[in-house]
Formats: structure tokens, sequence, C-alpha cells
């Protein structure tokens, strides 16, 4: 296989640039952590941590907040049903965008991407790191009390803190109780103090129920299995991920990796950038956009050895790519139709 191949080699040359005095074992060992041939659960929270910060661009503190406390591999999926629940749901707005008009678009969601965000996916709540604004990514988020409104239905707002100096507010959302935290701290710490409990605008809070509008809004969400969840929810917890190896790379709006082959892909054709829409029901779902990132890149984040869903694989259908894990698939297609 090409990956043992790849230890042996380097193996031998870490062994030769130490003047053979390392082991073979030990030389071995370190390539394959190097070349991500070790199992990630067999390895230490410390080491977990170090990989898991690699891949997501957080903070040590803030990778380790999700590791610590029996998190599973890196941690990218290991949380409740609920925070799964929310997870998918949020994935239908973050990736609806533009000109397609579907019920979940209007959300508005996608219009976070502006904000630079660095995604720290936790077991008990989904913590967005935006230092430049986290309080109007939250506006972004809160639905109006109006009829048609923007906002994710069924968002509230629960708290206000300060940590570290920064501002993070935290939600609820009411019809899974899944926690999202919006902050400013790179450390995503969920410790403060000067707490609130009264929004900074006129937005839901916790104590108000569901309105009719919100109702209708989540009716129109078309059922989403067990399988297919996990699917759509690894898409948010690897928005902007980055190999790394620098194989691959997962942002919506540019290359982090500065690929020749990748900074000249065409450009949409619509006036106001990227186009892109995930649909589907039960175990079938398709993702198709234009722009970034390349449907490879996503496939392969998906199913990593290191930073994919547990499980999960992918197969190749001329320029797409499906996703399958138990009885789901996601198809990934370049193109607007």
């Amino acid at each position: 296989m090409t990956l043992d191949r790849d230890i042996t080699e380097l193996a031998h040359r870490i062994q030769g640039e130490s003047g053979n005095t390392l082991p073979y074992q030990n030389a071995r060992l370190a390539a394959a952590k190097e070349l991500g041939g070790l199992p990630v659960h067999s390895m230490s929270a410390e080491d977990r941590i170090e990989l898991r910060a690699q891949y997501t661009g957080e903070s040590a503190d803030a990778a380790g907040f999700a590791i610590r406390g029996g998190t599973h591999g890196l941690g990218l999926d290991h949380c409740s049903d609920e925070q799964r629940s929310l997870r998918a749901l949020l994935a239908l707005a973050l990736f609806n965008g533009n000109v397609y008009n579907g019920p979940t678009a209007k959300w508005n969601y996608a219009v976070v991407a502006s904000y630079d965000l660095v995604m720290s996916p936790r077991r008990d709540r989904l913590v967005l790191v935006a230092e430049r604004a986290p309080e109007n990514v939250a506006t972004r988020l809160l639905p109006a009390a109006r009829d048609g409104s923007r906002g994710v239905p069924g968002l509230r707002y629960e708290e206000t803190y300060n940590c570290h100096g920064h501002a993070s507010v935290c939600l609820r959302h009411l019809p899974t109780g899944a926690r999202l935290s919006i902050t400013g701290d790179p450390a995503g710490c969920q410790h403060g103090g000067k707490r609130t409990l009264v929004p900074r605008d006129r937005y839901p809070t916790v104590g108000q129920d569901l309105m009719a509008h919100e109702r209708r809004a989540l009716a129109e969400v078309p059922p989403i299995s067990d399988d297919a969840a996990a699917l759509l929810a690894g898409l948010v917890s690897r928005y902007n991920l980055v190999d790394r190896r620098r194989r691959w790379a997962t942002s919506l709006s540019w290359d982090p990796l500065e690929r020749p082959e990748v900074e000249h892909r065409r450009e949409p054709a619509v006036r106001d950038g990227a186009v892109s829409r995930l649909w589907g029901a039960g175990d079938s779902w398709e993702f198709r956009w234009t722009g970034y990132p390349e449907p490879h890149d996503l496939a392969r984040a998906l199913t990593h050895r290191e930073a994919g869903i547990k499980g999960a694989r992918f197969t190749r259908h001329g320029d797409a790519f499906r996703v399958l894990l138990g009885t789901a698939s996601l198809d990934l297609c370049e193109g607007e139709d």
C-alpha cells in the first residue's frame, strides 16, 4: 500500500538523519504520526488537541476545550443527538444561497461566511469563533418577530458574557434544545463574568415560544435520516478545514492553500457571487455549488483518515462525488444545474 511504503521511506530517512542512532521502530512511529498513519483514537489527548488545531485553525485552547472530557477522535462529530440535529439544520441554511430560493435560503445563515468564522464543534454546543464581530453574527442568525423575516427559526437569545475581554453570545435552539455560541474569544472559553440575560437588540429570548411563521418554516424542512444528519452535520463541523499536509481545503470563498490549479477555477456567472444548493430528503441528499471548494476536496475532508466522519467513504461518478455513510448518500457536484 502507498501509505505503508511512504511510512517506510520516511522512517529510513528519519533514522538516517539521526546518524542511525534512533531505533527503527521509533523512527517508524514518528513517520506514521507525521503521515497520518496512526489511528487517531490511539493518540494522547495532547496529541489530538495539536492535530485538531492543525486542521480547524482553532487556537490550542479552543481545541483543548473540545477534546478533553472523553471526546472521541478529533471531536468534530462526537456530539449529542441534539447537537447533531441542530448542525444538520444549520447546514441547510449555510449551504443554500444566492439565486436559490428554497425555504432555508432565506434564513440568511449563509451571510455569516463573510465573517471569517472558525468552527469549534464540541459535544454540548457548536462554538463559532468570530473575532471581528460576534454580536453582529448573532443578530444575523436570530429571527425577528415579523412573518417572513430572516433568521434561523427556533433560535433564541440566552445570554451574553465576557471572557478574556471578548464578548460571547449564547443562543439556544428551542426545537432541539441545542446550544450555539458566537464568541470573539479565540480560546472559545465557556466561562466568563459580567453576564447579561437581556439582548442588545429586540430579539426573542429563550422564554418566547415558537412563532407561527417559525413553525411553518420548520415544517418545510424535509425529513433527515440519522445517517444523513451525520453527513450534513459533518459539513458544518468541517467548514473552513485545511489538510495539515496541505492537499485539500474546504473554504467556501477562496483556496487557503493558494494552489494554481484551484485559484484559476471558473468564476461564478451570477453577479452576486457563488451559488450553492443543498437539498434532499431522508437518506438521499445533493450539494451543488459554484466557486470553492473543489468537490474532491470536500469529499476527502468528509472521509479523511484523521479528520473525516468515521465509517464514511466516497465514490466518484465523472466530475461528481458521492459520500456514503450507512444507508445515506450525499452527492457533491459542481455547477448550478
